[in-house]
């Protein structure tokens, strides 16, 4: 059998048709085909032959990995999607380098279109539609205003569609006008309309809850309620990114979900009991975790409801730990550092925080920290000296925007707040 991976084989284009082609043509077909094909102009076109790339083994490999400079966002997600679903270990340990989020099921991987009612759904399948909770109408200077802050019409239209089965990703946007306040008893009844749904959501893996700010520290005035019910209705629910205030019980019993990958709760007001309940949850399938500090709302001194996650037992699988925003950092490095889930880290993130060279002493003692691929500890409050010798660590370091002053102490009479503002 001739194994010669430039000869044609039957899933290579050939161009210039059926009939042979003129003197100055050329067949291409093999790698070189492949080759050929992604110096178009279409990045639809470069895209659909990273396909074919990754049948010529280690050298088509190395196209896909070019991929990802390529210069369309769209065929660069093409790429990383490729190397993260069909180029095995290796293929993740390349994304773990470029870029870590890459190498996780997130939110990000459908495309979003907004839901108009008076269009239903359009392309359901790998499809994120934003549903408005709320109703705008135009205002005199061309834009929108929000004229009713709470309104579940659209949702029930869109529940109500034919094609609603088909679903993949939904998103439920509340307003981000900052006067406006939507509270836990308001969220409980969208939370409620979801799970009577539940038989139509049969393939519905993504899902997000929030408002529509995009600033990085901006606070959300949304006020969660308890979602274990999505847990329990939305079996195949993959990934689930939670925006907005924990106000009681985020997660009211300890529950088991079998294929969720990744859960994010992004909030500037978190407290102990929803920090324990997450880290109660059964997630055997759970790779990604980012999840929020905030006010202090929570013992800064003491973090024994980590104990569970840090154990790392029912979450087995957890690769990329995210703790942005917390105060006392240093109190959380320390108790990370001698658990048994710093073994399986990829990705260790507390940026935002308040880490001081203390904690900082405890990362650089930590040989499982040396094992990271990427440690996060931007935003903090580390000496310059410190940096650089972290900066010796074999995994990437990203460091930047450290606080100068050393008398600041963030969340008190700070020079800034550790992450979220007003």
């Amino acid at each position: 059998m001739n194994n010669n991976s430039n000869q044609p084989r039957d899933f290579d284009a050939v161009l210039g048709g059926e009939t042979p082609p003129p003197v100055t043509g050329v067949v291409l077909g093999g790698i070189e085909g492949v080759k050929n094909r992604l110096k178009s102009p279409e990045a639809r076109e470069r895209a659909s032959t990273l396909i074919d790339a990754l049948r010529y083994q280690k050298e088509g490999f190395e196209l896909v990995i070019e991929a990802l400079k390529d210069p369309s966002d769209k065929v660069q997600m093409f790429a990383a999607r490729l190397l993260r679903d069909k180029g095995g270990q290796k293929g993740k340990q390349v994304l773990l380098r470029h870029n870590p989020q890459e190498c996780f099921t997130m939110l990000e991987d459908w495309q979003f279109e907004t839901f108009y009612p008076n269009i239903g759904i359009t392309s359901a399948i790998s499809t994120a539609y934003n549903v408005n909770l709320y109703r705008e109408e135009p205002n005199s200077r061309g834009g929108f205003r929000v004229v009713e802050d709470f309104n579940l019409d659209a949702l029930q239209l869109f529940l109500n569609d034919i094609q609603v089965s088909e679903v993949e990703a939904l998103a439920c946007w509340m307003p981000d006008e900052s006067y406006l306040q939507i509270y836990h008893e308001e969220c409980q009844t969208l939370i409620n309309m979801l799970c009577k749904a539940s038989q139509k959501l049969i393939n519905l893996k993504a899902l997000f809850i929030g408002d529509r700010r995009q600033h990085e520290y901006k606070k959300s005035r949304i006020f969660l309620s308890d979602m274990t019910s999505i847990l329990e209705m939305l079996p195949k629910l993959e990934v689930f990114k939670l925006h907005g205030n924990p106000y009681e019980n985020l997660f009211f019993k300890s529950t088991y979900h079998q294929y969720l990958k990744n859960l994010v709760l992004e909030t500037a007001d978190n407290n102990a009991r929803t920090i324990a309940q997450i880290c109660n949850l059964e997630l055997p399938s759970l790779e990604y975790l980012e999840l929020w500090g905030g006010r202090c709302r929570y013992s800064p001194t003491n973090f024994d409801y980590f104990k569970t996650l840090f154990s790392g037992e029912l979450v087995p699988n957890l690769s990329y730990l995210a703790l942005p925003s917390f105060e006392n950092t240093d109190v959380i490095v320390e108790a990370l550092v001698q658990s048994p889930i710093i073994e399986r880290l990829a990705v260790l993130d507390i940026s935002m925080g308040t880490l001081t060279d203390k904690g900082a002493e405890n990362l650089l003692s930590c040989p499982s920290v040396n094992r990271l691929y990427t440690l996060n500890i931007s935003k903090n409050c580390i000496s310059p000296q410190m940096v650089q010798q972290l900066s010796q660590l074999d995994c990437r370091l990203i460091a930047d925007s450290q606080e100068e002053n050393e008398n600041y102490h963030r969340g008190g009479s700070a020079s800034r707040y550790y992450a979220l503002y007003e």
